[in-house]
């Protein structure tokens, strides 16, 4: 029996993208690189954040930090307004209070930007605990989920982990819960049979798996 359902964000629980890649692009001008194209901005949504911009853009570590500052600037001051929720998120969540679920948010979205984004979407009320990445990014998707467990007093069989990406995937692996992964958002595409785990096209369609 699933009594925790711990959601990834971006892609997840709304559809972030313009924050995220106006917060990019305001980044690399800031660093005086060219800005990537929209695909490659695109296919680093959900990552860590740190990280992609050391393995996927090329900066060195000094340099991604400061270029990290520079989008969560952006972001502190627009981004994290730039979203709007799935359709069929408020239901689905709605219906997870109603089953007595305990409701988590595990993203690597920097943790002070998640609660006045919820704020914004008019989600806060529906979740119980939330955690994301701490000021110094050294947080992982897994160690996340595992707050997230720890905190709810829950088991790890009984714990649901919900993400658009392979990311999400990984980390739930690796923490022990389970796991359903989301199409709608921006991390899986192609033949998703091959991930091998269950899947749903629409929010309201996770309550199948609780």
């Amino acid at each position: 029996m699933i009594k925790l359902v711990v959601f990834d964000m971006d892609g997840t629980i709304a559809d972030t993208s313009m924050g995220i890649l106006n917060s990019h692009r305001h980044a690399h001008k800031m660093m005086g690189s060219p800005v990537p194209q929209i695909d490659v901005l695109r296919s680093v949504i959900g990552g860590p954040l740190l990280n992609s911009y050391i393995t996927r853009f090329g900066f060195s570590p000094e340099d991604a930090r400061t270029a990290v500052q520079y989008y969560r600037e952006y972001y502190a001051e627009n981004g994290f307004a730039e979203a709007e929720v799935y359709e069929g998120v408020k239901e689905t969540l709605q219906e997870l209070k109603n089953k007595g679920c305990l409701i988590g948010v595990a993203t690597l979205k920097a943790e002070k930007f998640v609660k006045p984004m919820l704020e914004v979407l008019g989600l806060t009320q529906y979740f119980d605990i939330i955690y994301g990445m701490d000021d110094k990014d050294t947080r992982t998707k897994t160690g996340l989920i595992d707050m997230c467990v720890k905190d709810a007093g829950v088991k790890k069989e009984e714990t649901l982990m919900v993400g658009d990406s392979e990311h999400d995937m990984m980390g739930a692996q690796q923490s022990g819960v389970n796991f359903v992964g989301v199409t709608y958002g921006f991390g899986f595409r192609g033949e998703l049979s091959d991930y091998g785990c269950q899947f749903c096209d629409k929010p309201l369609e996770l309550l199948k798996y609780i």
